[in-house]
């Protein structure tokens, strides 16, 4: 079972919006990357979460890491330039 607390409060919020992304084959929706980071602790990393999300995954689009249809219900996908965060082939948190 995967450690998403301690993923959370380890890893940076881009990395983790990334691995977030390639989980879903269609990608992933912003109110539910929203409710994970909520559900996951984020609030003792961060001070304002909400905000930081919000930079964090326009600054991902604009590097092209993400890409993200910009209408309701339409989920965070991989972009061209996506590239699989660290932890992630390092296989921690029980990743599989």
């Amino acid at each position: 079972m995967i450690d998403f607390d301690e993923m959370v409060k380890n890893e940076t919020m881009a990395d983790v919006i990334l691995f977030l992304v390639s989980r879903g084959e269609n990608g992933i929706a912003y109110p539910s990357i929203d409710r994970f980071f909520g559900r996951h602790k984020a609030d003792e990393k961060y001070p304002s979460w909400n905000i930081k999300l919000i930079q964090e995954t326009r600054a991902l689009e604009e590097s092209g890491e993400v890409f993200s249809a910009k209408t309701y219900g339409c989920g965070c996908k991989k972009g061209p330039n996506w590239k699989e965060p660290a932890f992630v082939t390092e296989k921690k948190y029980g990743i599989e």
